[in-house]
């Protein structure tokens, strides 16, 4: 049996995203291609700008789709990605294409969900760097009107479910036989 190391990766990924579907009620999984996947389509349910007014006021969304794929040089090089759905920010071109700033293999699927969702909430936005410059301009004039939406995409970590806080009480021992007074 060969140990197929991309494979172990996108099983690996496959797995948190679905973790973190779960727990968000902001991101869906909406389509998967492939055993394990390499082709995702997200989807978020949160608010975002899809357009401007000439008058700078923004046409806001509350759904937005991008597709994802992990080619053949995933994790090495970034993973193609591409807006489906009209979004206006200034590190997203009008033809869809992202711009999520560095990329490194140790980023993780999941990570990289939470970079695309913070984008739509204007959580994360740099632009000095713009693929679009119109939504660049906006984002320097309207700096105040962000974020556009301030709820959490990770949900609820199923850690903080288990995790007891705070020591026994005095004269009891904890679980390692260390006595508290």
């Amino acid at each position: 049996m060969s140990f197929n190391i991309r494979e172990t990766r996108l099983r690996n990924d496959y797995q948190k995203i679905k973790d973190l579907a779960q727990r968000s009620d902001l991101i869906q999984v909406v389509k998967t291609d492939g055993h394990p996947p390499d082709r995702y389509l997200i989807r978020y349910l949160c608010r975002g700008v899809e357009a401007v007014t000439s008058s700078g006021t923004p046409q806001l969304r509350e759904m937005h789709e991008v597709s994802i794929y992990l080619h053949a040089e995933y994790p090495l090089k970034q993973p193609q990605l591409k807006w489906k759905t009209p979004i206006f920010h200034p590190n997203i071109h009008t033809t869809g294409a992202v711009c999520i700033g560095a990329w490194w293999p140790a980023k993780t699927l999941d990570e990289l969900v939470l970079t695309m969702g913070d984008m739509v909430q204007y959580k994360n936005y740099e632009p000095k760097d713009p693929m679009n410059s119109k939504a660049a301009a906006w984002a320097m004039r309207n700096r105040q009107r962000f974020p556009i939406d301030d709820r959490e995409l990770k949900g609820a970590s199923q850690l903080l479910d288990s995790i007891v806080i705070g020591a026994p009480e005095a004269g009891q021992e904890d679980d390692l036989g260390i006595n508290f007074l």
